[in-house]
């Protein structure tokens, strides 16, 4: 976590009310007390409707956050790191048409480097 999300969850946890089980994504009609992966997704959903933006899931975010930054060149090592995946294959499994056109991309750069 860098320095800039910190903050933010600082600020967060200083805006936020307070709950017994000490939670950042509290939700008291939650049964066990955490906001769900489907509540989350019907707030996102909401907010794309009144942003007039194509609707998006939690997990769709998550997926075009780890492409983006494979795009800007963040090395898969790090992108697996970030997902919290056990190893680097899952990684590779999971985003291998973005590894293999990065591969043709970096081909037409040895390419032009070699002209």
């Amino acid at each position: 976590m860098n320095s800039d999300l910190m903050r933010e969850f600082i600020e967060l946890f200083d805006t936020m009310p307070d709950n017994i089980h000490r939670l950042v994504f509290f939700s008291q009609q939650s049964k066990y007390k955490v906001l769900s992966n489907a509540s989350a997704n019907k707030q996102l959903n909401s907010l794309c409707k009144q942003l007039k933006i194509r609707e998006i899931t939690m997990h769709g975010l998550r997926h075009t956050k780890a492409s983006v930054m494979l795009y800007r060149g963040v090395s898969i090592y790090y992108v697996s790191e970030f997902l919290g995946h056990g190893d680097i294959e899952t990684t590779i499994r999971d985003y291998a048409h973005i590894v293999k056109e990065l591969r043709r991309e970096d081909e037409e750069k040895m390419l032009e480097a070699l002209v």
